[in-house]
C-alpha cells in the first residue's frame, strides 16, 4: 500500500455527566484533538433522575465532611450541577489554551444524550467518558441487543475512568471491511505503528480469511513491520475474548457485523478497562 488513507475527525463532542467525569478522561480527548488538529467541544449532563431524587422526602444524603444525614433539596442539587458544569467548563477551556485548540461547552438536562441525530450534527467523532462500571445508563441502553446499529449515530470512543488510550489495539474482524475500516480509525487516531495493531478474525470463512490475511500484508509502508493476526476466534467463543486481550488495549468494534449481533459478546467488553471504539 503506498499511502494509508487517514480519517478526518474535525469536531469532536465529549460527553460528561456527574457519575463519571474524571480528569485523566478530559486530558485523553483533549490529547485526540490536539494530535488530530480538530475542536472538542464538551457536553455535560445535567442528569435530571438525580434531581427528581431530590424531591423525594426519605433520601438523605451523607457527606465526607460531617458524619450526619442530610435532607436532600432540588435547588440544593440543581446549585451542584451547575457548579460541577462550570468546573469542567473551566477545566476544559484551561486545558484547550495550553494546547491550542478550539473548544466549545454547553449543559443539558435530561437523563439521555444524544436524544436525536440532531445533536450529533456535524459531529464526526463522539468521546464518552465512563468508569470501568458503566455509570452511564443511556449509552448501555443504546448498546443493548439489536439497538446498537442504531444507536451509534456516529463513531463513538468510550474510554473508561483514569485511562488513557495505550499503544495497543486490537482490531475485531467480523466482516469483510472491518479490518480495513478499523486500521483506518486506529492510524488517525493513535500515533502508533501497524506491529501494535492486531487483527482478531471472528466467525470468518476461509475465502474472508484469506483475504484478512492479504490485507495485513499489503496494508503498510514498505519496511514497514505488518499488522498481526490472531487465531480466528468462532462465534460461538466470543464471550471470552476480554479474557484474551492485551491490558487496557483499545478495541475497535464494527455495527453490522456478526461479533455485535450476539450482546452477550459485548457486555464483558463494556464493564472491563479496555476502551471501546465503535464504527459504523
Amino acid at each position: 500500500m503506498s499511502e494509508r488513507p487517514v480519517i478526518k475527525y474535525r469536531r469532536i463532542l465529549l460527553q460528561i455527566d456527574a457519575a463519571s467525569h474524571c480528569r485523566e478522561t478530559m486530558g485523553a480527548a483533549i490529547d485526540i484533538a490536539a494530535r488530530l488538529g480538530g475542536e472538542l467541544h464538551g457536553v455535560f449532563i445535567e442528569d435530571s433522575d438525580l434531581v427528581t431524587v431530590s424531591e423525594l422526602g426519605f433520601v438523605r444524603e451523607y457527606r465526607l465532611s460531617s458524619p450526619e444525614a442530610h435532607q436532600l433539596d432540588r435547588l440544593t442539587i440543581e446549585a451542584q450541577l451547575r457548579a460541577m458544569a462550570r468546573s469542567v467548563q473551566r477545566q476544559l477551556e484551561r486545558e484547550a489554551r495550553r494546547r491550542k485548540i478550539a473548544v466549545g461547552f454547553r449543559a443539558v438536562r435530561g437523563t439521555a444524550w444524544p436524544t436525536e441525530e440532531s445533536d450529533l450534527e456535524d459531529a464526526d467523532l463522539v468521546i464518552i467518558e465512563n468508569t470501568g462500571r458503566l455509570h452511564s445508563r443511556n449509552f448501555r441502553s443504546r448498546l443493548s441487543g439489536r439497538a446498537l446499529p442504531t444507536g451509534m449515530l456516529r463513531p463513538t470512543l468510550l474510554l473508561k475512568g483514569a485511562k488513557h488510550l495505550t499503544a495497543e489495539a486490537l482490531v475485531i474482524c467480523d466482516s469483510p471491511v472491518a479490518a480495513e475500516q478499523g486500521v483506518r480509525a486506529v492510524t488517525s487516531l493513535l500515533p502508533i505503528p501497524l506491529s501494535h495493531i492486531t487483527l482478531l478474525p471472528f466467525a470468518l470463512d476461509d475465502a474472508a480469511l484469506a483475504g484478512l490475511a492479504e490485507f495485513a500484508k499489503s496494508a503498510g509502508q514498505p519496511g514497514e513491520a505488518d499488522l498481526r493476526i490472531m487465531p480466528p476466534l468462532s462465534a460461538a467463543n466470543g464471550h471470552v475474548l476480554e479474557r484474551m486481550l492485551a491490558r487496557e488495549s483499545l478495541v475497535v468494534l464494527t455495527s453490522g457485523g456478526a461479533f455485535l449481533q450476539d450482546p452477550a459478546n459485548l457486555e464483558p467488553l463494556l464493564t472491563s478497562r479496555h476502551p471501546l471504539l465503535f464504527l459504523r
